[in-house]
């Protein structure tokens, strides 16, 4: 009986230290493979997914195009008959509502900037970064692109960089000829 109760006890011991040197389910190599995550002071890839989201719905049934790029950057497009008149630098309303929704999503996302394109004449775009502005958009987050493919306004918000919180030194880059290899002396 004695024998019986320590084989016993030695078989569940034999198991329980097994299940101790054992992987928990789910926690393998899998959970390797997945996606990096952002170096520092970079957005992660979808800061910006709320903010597409949010203005998808927005403009649903109007021929506004919101547009997430692989790049984490939100694209709009307006089209030119809806954004200005022929030889008008002047933004017509539909266009003038969507830099307003562009002005609070840039409101909310304190690093990012907004890449402003439209075909015609420069002066077009020095009327949408002064529109911008005056809705409390810095002037420096506002950049002019050259005019951009189609017949479309584009209006491209890009996520900035983000502060650093915490910094390991895995990673940062490898250093590159930091020091020179040997010095000479003096």
């Amino acid at each position: 009986m004695l024998r019986s109760i320590v084989t016993a006890s030695a078989v569940a011991l034999a198991i329980s230290m097994a299940g101790c040197g054992s992987l928990p389910s789910g926690s393998g190599s899998a959970g390797a493979s997945a996606a990096e995550p952002p170096r520092p002071g970079q957005p992660p890839p979808n800061v910006l997914a709320a903010e597409v989201s949010w203005m998808k719905q927005l403009f649903e049934g109007t021929p506004v195009a919101i547009v997430a790029e692989s790049d984490g950057a939100m694209r709009v497009d307006v089209p030119l008959d809806f954004s200005f008149d022929a030889r008008s630098s002047s933004p017509k309303p539909p266009l003038r509502a969507v830099m307003d929704k562009v002005a609070q999503t840039l409101a909310r996302q304190p690093s990012a900037k907004v890449h402003v394109g439209t075909p015609g004449p420069p002066a077009r775009i020095a009327a949408m970064r002064k529109y911008l502005t005056q809705r409390g958009v810095i002037g420096l987050r506002v950049v002019g692109l050259s005019a951009p493919p189609g017949d479309a306004v584009t209006l491209r918000v890009v996520p900035g960089p983000i502060a650093i919180d915490r910094l390991e030194d895995q990673s940062l880059p490898a250093p590159t000829h930091a020091f020179p290899a040997s010095r000479g002396k003096s």
